[in-house]
């Protein structure tokens, strides 16, 4: 190529002043310094801007800048790898479709892949994204809309939306990129910024849902492999979601929006392990309920009859049981975000209780699940903090009814199980009596107190040890009632339990539950625990919103009161001033 075709091609990247400027630079060829890197990776324009010794825009003197820093050895590696990233995004923006048919140039893949080789999680995820571009494919993350990334083919790329399908080597890029984070563990991410996590988190969700769609057996393998990664990839993504929030403008909301993301990804896998989930994205909610999924027949078989005409016709009622009854439905994501905003404002010392049962209900939501139900959770705190409250509050703001059992002192199962027939105290469990007198297949069940029951075996059986089937969602589906000698099925029931400690808590127990601290509220959440047990009292007294109210004085009186004592307290000021039995608050 003669200096005129040359400057021709080399016009088409750069300016023509430019170009002027850099191929009249006088530079004799003993003084032109070695090129590096393959004559960077053979791209003819940056070897010429290295040579060059003042490029004259600004633009191409930053360029060199970085072309003489990812070339020095000596250079810390995160400067080289800032560098090379940056020369890929360099080459990247000025590549037109048809990019140096002639002329010699790099590749952006090459530029990034030495940015992922010195250990720069940012290069690695730009390294696949170019793989992506190349297929006319791009993925989109937005924490704030969707927790899972969606893959979506350019407007111009001719497969339908329904069928695409990442290549073979672009989850082999996240996976890489997700090594290269591991790298930074022991030095607990130093000198990372918002972007450098946010790569991290993408190359590890993308990994774990996005995969290639080949053939059944080769899908399979790939769910096998991601559930193996998991081993290694589940601690780092702990500490990336313990050190992440430190970057964010508001580090408990991102916090929770992260756990939250982890939950979904983990529950998509599960689905495509069991065949429930589509490999491209998750169905859409209005395909995703089959026919009668806001019903459930409770009782399938026979109840056997009875002898006596008294417990004949007490058995009757159950038969409604035999055809379906309604399930709480799931609420939509508007819902469910003014639901969490509800909990928080009314139990803002209870956040990570509000993380936990919101998260796995988002997560549920966003997969398509219609109806109402969460994992069994353990409050765990100290006495009268509000735990028992939260759980009604929170079955209330669901719409679906609740029940108290208390636990403290149980030391049979007559309440869990039933009490068989024939003995003048005879009855089904408390867990099918609710059902039949609700007409909901899915109540809330508070199990209070439960490290007050009973663990060891007495006449009765060990409560403990008859929650263990409640609680097993298997079991449960085939749950036997003594009184009314049949299985039954209670799979769908939720359940918080309460206790002051795990201690008298027995290990089976515990692993079919979720603890969760629920710690005492401060003295800043006096206000809002008054309030909060003010609107109990209007809802369970049939009066208005707002109707019952205290002053700024009483407030002072209820300041630093645990929740049950603040009721008992605002009873006895309600009592005491008869005379005006309504107070303002200013």
């Amino acid at each position: 190529m003669n200096d005129a075709e040359f400057k021709k091609s080399l016009s088409r990247y750069l300016d023509a002043n430019v170009c002027d400027h850099l191929l009249g630079v006088d530079t004799c060829e003993s003084e032109l310094p070695k090129v590096p890197l393959d004559n960077f990776f053979g791209d003819e324009v940056l070897s010429l801007l290295y040579r060059s010794k003042d490029p004259g825009s600004r633009t191409l003197s930053k360029t060199k800048a970085m072309l003489e820093v990812v070339s020095d050895p000596r250079a810390a590696r995160h400067l080289r790898a800032e560098a090379a990233v940056a020369l890929g995004r360099f080459v990247q923006a000025r590549q037109p479709d048809d990019f140096f048919s002639e002329l010699g140039r790099s590749h952006p893949l090459q530029w990034y892949r030495l940015a992922r080789q010195l250990n720069s999680v940012v290069g690695a995820l730009a390294f696949a994204n170019v793989i992506l571009a190349q297929h006319g494919q791009h993925v989109e993350f937005d924490l704030d809309v969707d927790p899972l990334p969606r893959l979506k083919q350019d407007k111009k790329a001719s497969t339908p939306l329904q069928t695409i399908h990442v290549g073979r080597e672009v989850p082999q890029a996240w996976y890489l990129g997700a090594r290269v984070a591991v790298r930074h563990v022991q030095r607990r991410f130093t000198g990372w910024g918002s972007e450098d996590f946010g790569c991290a988190f993408a190359c590890i969700v993308n990994y774990l849902t996005l995969l290639s769609a080949f053939h059944l057996e080769n899908l399979k393998l790939q769910i096998a492999q991601r559930h193996e990664a998991l081993d290694w990839l589940k601690p780092l993504w702990n500490r990336l979601i313990q050190a992440a929030p430190e970057q964010a403008r508001d580090p408990e909301q991102y916090h929770a929006a992260l756990v939250e993301q982890q939950l979904a990804v983990l529950l998509r896998l599960d689905d495509l392990e069991q065949g429930r989930a589509e490999l491209h994205a998750p169905r859409p909610i209005a395909m995703a309920a089959p026919a009668n999924s806001d019903h459930i027949v409770v009782i399938k078989g026979e109840i056997p009859k009875s002898s006596e005409r008294n417990e004949a016709d007490y058995l009757k009622q159950y038969e409604v049981l035999r055809s379906p009854v309604g399930l709480t439905p799931l609420p939509d994501m508007e819902t469910l975000a003014a639901i969490r905003k509800a909990l928080e404002g009314e139990f803002p010392w209870a956040g990570e209780a509000i993380s936990v049962v919101m998260s796995e209900l988002i997560g549920r939501r966003r997969h398509g699940v219609m109806r109402l139900g969460f994992a069994p959770v353990l409050l765990v705190g100290p006495p009268g903090t509000g735990k028992t409250r939260f759980a009604q509050r929170l079955s209330d703001l669901f719409g679906t009814p609740n029940t108290v059992i208390n636990m403290a002192g149980m030391c049979d199962v007559k309440v869990l199980k039933g009490v068989t027939r024939g003995w003048a105290s005879n009855r089904p469990s408390r867990i099918v009596e609710f059902i039949q007198q609700t007409k909901v297949g899915n109540p809330l069940f508070i199990l209070d107190e439960i490290d007050k029951a009973s663990s060891a075996y007495g006449h009765g059986g060990a409560p403990q040890e008859a929650l263990l089937d409640l609680l097993e969602p298997g079991n449960a589906r085939r749950y036997q009632d003594i009184y009314l000698m049949t299985e039954c099925n209670v799979s769908h029931c939720l359940y918080i339990a309460t206790s002051n400690s795990l201690a008298a808590l027995t290990e089976p127990l515990l692993s079919r539950l979720r603890p969760v601290y629920f710690p005492p509220p401060g003295p800043e959440h006096s206000e809002v625990i008054v309030h909060g047990v003010l609107a109990d009292m209007e809802r369970a007294w049939g009066l208005p919103a707002g109707v019952l109210e205290v002053t700024p004085r009483q407030l002072a009186d209820l300041q630093g009161l645990a929740p049950r004592e603040m009721r008992c307290a605002l009873l006895a000021m309600l009592g005491r001033d008869t005379e005006t039995s309504i107070y303002t608050l200013h």
